[in-house]
């Protein structure tokens, strides 16, 4: 459930010279020479010494950054029925539709033959390392979370692709249109949030901290985590489970409830649901796997999507 909140031969870059290339071509060519990049994360760092030509990636934060940015993807791995977003930019690649991306084998990726894997989050560092025999790969960056924050995966991005100018600018272009929505909505600024989950069986998970960047997305456009959500991050896990009978804690001005099925009467079975503020004040936003990366797997293209469906219950705070 908590997982669900979130929710991944080297190529190297061709110069051609010929085996009688002249002076001023072997300068030409040094001189476009790739530097290798190295990133840390949370199994440590990894390093690509070679300009990527094949990228597969396995988080649509990744995704949607590098479409944004126009770098290829070679391969994509996407949830089945869940294939595009309305929020991603257009690009050319190959989607690879699966049921459930934490278990896509070594097998299916390694087919191809990418020369870095942008994965997001891996589990384990098992499978990181499974992951790491076939090309450069990617995880989690920020230690102790599950989702890094549309910020880092852009500059990242634009650090590896050699793109930091046009990467900047995407961070700037968003951080403009978060500065915009706090401004037309000042007295949603401040107003109290919870950013959940609620299962099949009514059981509740919730995020914790700001740190995760699904909450922390929801604190850059003005929102304050609920204090009593806030009080439950006393380890390094951003998400956690909570019993129905401490409902109550979701008593936010704002709610933004993930129901992955879909089916809002799962919500409603909830006891004490109905009495919540959000529910009763209609700032209640409820998600589904149609949108929900928006929100708990946030990237720069998905920032105005969030924006617009917020809206409605941040005029109303």
């Amino acid at each position: 459930m908590l997982r669900g909140l979130v929710v991944a031969a080297a190529v190297s870059m061709v110069a051609f010279l010929g085996a009688c290339s002249s002076p001023d071509e072997d300068s030409s060519s040094s001189s476009t020479a790739f530097t290798p990049v190295t990133i840390d994360h949370e199994f440590g760092s990894t390093t690509i010494d070679t300009q990527p030509q094949r990228v597969v990636t396995l988080l649509t934060d990744w995704s949607d950054t590098l479409a944004a940015l126009d770098i290829p993807i070679t391969a994509q791995f996407v949830e089945k029925g869940h294939e595009t977003f309305p929020w991603t930019p257009e690009h050319q690649t190959e989607l690879v539709p699966v049921n459930d991306i934490s278990q896509v084998g070594v097998a299916e990726i390694a087919k191809f033959d990418p020369d870095v894997i942008l994965a997001g989050y891996l589990g384990d560092e098992a499978r990181y390392k499974k992951l790491s025999e076939i090309a450069p790969t990617v995880p989690v960056i920020t230690k102790g979370s599950m989702v890094d924050s549309w910020e880092l995966v852009t500059t990242t991005a634009g650090k590896i692709f050699g793109k930091q100018e046009q990467a900047q600018q995407l961070i700037d272009s968003t951080n403009g249109e978060i500065a915009a929505f706090k401004s037309k909505y000042p007295s949603a600024v401040g107003k109290t949030f919870t950013f959940a989950q609620v299962g099949p069986t009514g059981q509740v998970g919730v995020v914790n901290s700001t740190d995760d960047a699904s909450a922390g997305l929801l604190a850059q456009l003005g929102f304050t985590l609920d204090p009593q959500i806030a009080a439950l991050h006393t380890g390094t896990a951003t998400r956690a489970l909570i019993s129905p009978e401490r409902i109550n804690l979701l008593n936010s001005d704002l709610l933004v409830v993930y129901v992955p099925g879909g089916d809002q009467n799962v919500v409603n079975q909830v006891p004490g649901w109905s009495d919540l503020k959000a529910v009763r004040n209609g700032t209640v936003i409820y998600i589904t796997n149609d949108n929900h990366a928006a929100f708990s797997v946030p990237s720069a293209p998905s920032v105005s999507y969030v924006i617009e469906t917020v809206s409605p219950a941040a005029a109303k705070l």
